[in-house]
């Protein structure tokens, strides 16, 4: 065996419980950092939806026991019929419209597209990580220096593959179970975000 590949194949072997839990770790922040960004972004489009109802005396009332996404819905839906059923008011819209700060609140929504996705391949990197662990436990026994085969380094290479293969599969269905969690939300928020979008432009076009 090529003396380079035999040495990565060492250095692999001795960090492979560091990589799997630095991926770990790095799917943990990712999974904050989008749960934190969530709850902003439902902030920020609460915040906008109320700004576009502003000086409008039948908008929805404000219940504070309803969701935050009824709340949005609520107000996307009045908005959409208002500007349906009376062009004029679009002018109405467009001077509280003209307040409203757009670029950071899509930018938080790309970024959130982003990390979902960057989840979604994390989660599937796992199994391979574990694949990746049994692998070089066979390679550290199939290519050890003479004909004999240590029983020791055997039994070591057993331990490494049921090791790397159990933690792996066992973060993928961790993470798996954590984002299907998240995946409703998100894409709730997309979709209200697309919506909030489609009505600024549609105001904006008047």
């Amino acid at each position: 065996m090529d003396q380079s590949l035999h040495s990565l194949f060492s250095i692999l072997t001795d960090n492979i419980f560091i990589i799997i839990y630095t991926f770990a770790a790095a799917e943990v922040y990712l999974i904050l950092s989008i749960f934190f960004m969530l709850k902003r972004h439902e902030s920020v489009l609460l915040d906008v939806t109320d700004n576009l109802l502003k000086g409008f005396p039948d908008a929805p009332d404000k219940d504070s026991s309803a969701h935050v996404h009824e709340k949005i819905q609520g107000a996307l839906q009045f908005i959409t019929n208002k500007i349906a059923l009376n062009s004029e008011l679009k002018r109405d819209f467009c001077k509280n419209a003209e307040k409203i700060n757009e670029r950071p609140f899509y930018n938080r929504h790309y970024k959130i597209e982003i990390y979902a996705s960057i989840i979604s391949t994390l989660v599937q990197v796992f199994p391979l990580l574990g694949i990746l662990g049994t692998i070089l436990a066979i390679a550290q026994t199939a290519f050890q220096p003479g004909a004999q085969i240590d029983p020791s380094a055997l039994s070591n290479a057993f331990v490494l593959a049921m090791d790397t293969t159990i933690l792996g599969i066992t973060f993928s269905i961790m993470f798996m179970i954590i984002e299907s969690s998240f995946q409703a939300k998100i894409e709730r928020v997309i979709f209200e975000s697309n919506e909030y979008r489609r009505i600024l432009s549609s105001i904006y076009l008047s």
